[in-house]
Order: structure tokens, then C-alpha cells, then sequence
């Protein structure tokens, strides 16, 4: 079912610091040439933002993620980009995965994936001018609260710091307030030679879940009612089912069903294990010898 919002994106920037305590960046997609270009809404509101950043009150930021992690260190990588903006306090940056929405697709491809080895470049510019976005929206809110020129500010370690007196606030002191004021129009990055974060070897943020089993991949993902279905397929090119005998997998428990499909036989259960009976040959559960099969090419 899809629902329609008629939800302003300041309204939606509101709503989302008041829930997480803190600020939310909208970053949005505007067609040009393929490329991502910063602070440009569209002509009509759409829900949910492209929010890449979430600062809350506990002093974390946590960068949404709109590739998939399959090993290649996108959980690590694309936050270095935006953080190296923000400066911010590594220690504190977070991870989560985007939702499905088509505000997250590829800004190349159009669509949301992760594939090509283009995550990197696709990201370069746009999770870089969130950081930088953001960056600036804070130094005004520290700008306005003290009564000094923005110029006189700087970010630092997820600080704000004005050097002439030596006050300093932390992002998440300012996140609300920051929250409020309007996207900046004309955002200005770093170059290469004042890279902090960019180019350095940092341990990837991901390793800790992964070693003590918390993190969570598509094997994890489980749904009320939700089956797994497991598919043979034909050992050779263009190859259909003739034959098979299915009596001793409808017997193995969790096992749902057995179907015939047009590219081999799928087995439904209600998980991976029970599910791997199709592939159990050697105790002949499903009974799918090489001459069950006939080719159609």
C-alpha cells in the first residue's frame, strides 16, 4: 500500500530534531546531468527528505547510509566523506542503513543500488556538501546565540569555538537551533591538503559488529509469516525440469512446499536451514539427477 504525505520539508526538519533530539540535514536530488547538487528543494515537498545526518542530544552523529555494505567499507568510507565537512569527532560518528525510498537513489543511476564500484564517486560531492551544509548551519546557530560575526567561528571536533573568546559549544547543543535556520545556498569544500579524515587509514566502524555477532544481515531479516525460498537450478545453460521426486523433502520440518518453476525447482520453508534441503542430494531428499533434466536451447 502507498500512502501520500503532504508533509513541508520544514515541517519534516522539525519534526525529525524534535524526535531525535538534534538536527536533521535534508539533502535533495535535483536531476542535473546525473550529478548531486546541495541545498536545492524541489518544486514540490517530498517525504521523507534525502536526510543523510542525524545529530542528537547524546553528542552522536549518525550518517545514513544509502549503499549497501557487502565488504567493500561503505559503512566506514562514506561516513569519512561528510565527517571530513562537519568536522566532526570521529569517535562519535554512527552508522545506519537507509530506508527504502527513491529520495536515496543512485545519484548516476537513478535508482537506489550499489554496484559498479561507484559508490565513492557517486557520493563524492553529495554526502561531502551534507557535512559542509551542515558545518555552516552550526557555526550560525553558535554565531547568533553568542552575538558575534560568523567569520569569527570555526568547527572543530564537533565544536563550535569562537577563538577570540574562547567560548565553545557542542554540536549537540546547537542541533536544535541549527535545525531552524534555512539551508545554506552556496557551500564551499575543502581542498585535498586540508583533509583530515580523507585519505587516512581509520578502522572501519563496522568490524566491532561483526565480530560480536550483532550485526545483522539479509540472512537475519525475519518477518511474521515470512518464508525462505531456495532454488536449484539446472546444471547446464538453458536447461528445464523433466523429472523429480519431492516426497522425502515435504517431510523434513519447516519444510512448506515444493514447486516446480520455470528455472528448477523451489522449495519453500520457514528458514534457510529447512530450505537447504533441496540442495541435500547425497541423502536424496529432493531426487534431481543430472538426467532430470532436459535443455531447451
Amino acid at each position: 500500500m502507498k500512502h501520500t504525505y503532504d508533509l513541508s520539508r520544514r515541517e519534516f526538519l522539525k519534526g525529525s530534531a524534535a524526535v531525535v533530539g538534534g538536527l536533521v540535514i535534508g539533502f535533495y536530488l535535483p536531476a542535473k546531468g546525473g550529478r548531486a547538487y546541495a541545498a536545492e528543494a524541489p518544486s514540490k515537498p517530498v517525504y521523507p527528505p534525502n536526510a543523510f545526518i542525524k545529530i542528537s542530544a547524546d553528542d552522536s552523529i549518525t550518517v545514513i547510509i544509502n549503499k549497501s555494505e557487502m565488504g567493500q567499507g561503505v559503512y566506514t568510507s562514506l561516513p569519512m566523506l561528510l565527517a571530513e565537512e562537519l568536522e566532526a569527532d570521529w569517535s562519535r560518528i554512527r552508522v545506519e542503513s537507509a530506508p527504502v525510498d527513491a529520495v536515496y537513489n543512485h545519484t548516476s543511476f537513478g535508482m537506489q543500488m550499489t554496484g559498479g564500484s561507484s559508490s565513492i564517486p557517486s557520493s563524492w560531492e553529495q554526502l561531502r556538501r551534507v557535512g559542509a551544509s551542515a558545518r555552516i548551519l552550526l557555526i550560525r546557530a553558535a554565531a547568533t546565540q553568542w552575538g558575534v560575526p560568523e567569520k569569527t567561528c570555526h568547527a572543530l571536533n564537533s565544536q563550535v569555538i569562537h577563538a577570540e573568546s574562547g567560548r565553545k559549544l557542542g554540536y549537540a547543543a546547537l542541533a536544535e537551533a541549527a535545525g531552524k535556520l534555512p539551508l545554506p545556498e552556496n557551500v564551499v569544500l575543502k581542498q585535498p591538503k586540508d583533509f583530515k579524515l580523507i585519505g587516512k587509514p581509520l578502522k572501519r566502524l563496522d568490524t566491532p559488529a561483526k565480530i560480536n555477532g550483532s550485526a545483522q544481515f539479509g540472512l537475519d531479516v525475519y518477518l511474521p509469516g515470512m518464508l525462505t525460498v531456495l532454488i536449484a537450478r539446472s546444471p547446464v545453460f538453458g536447461g528445464k525440469v523433466k523429472s523429480f521426486k519431492d516426497s522425502a523433502a515435504r517431510k523434513v520440518p519447516g519444510v512448506e512446499g515444493v514447486y516446480q518453476v520455470p528455472t528448477g525447482i523451489a522449495v519453500a520453508a520457514s528458514g534457510f536451514w529447512p530450505a537447504t534441503s533441496i540442495y541435500a542430494r547425497s541423502n536424496k531428499i529432493i531426487d534431481l539427477p543430472r538426467d532430470a533434466w532436459t535443455s531447451f536451447i
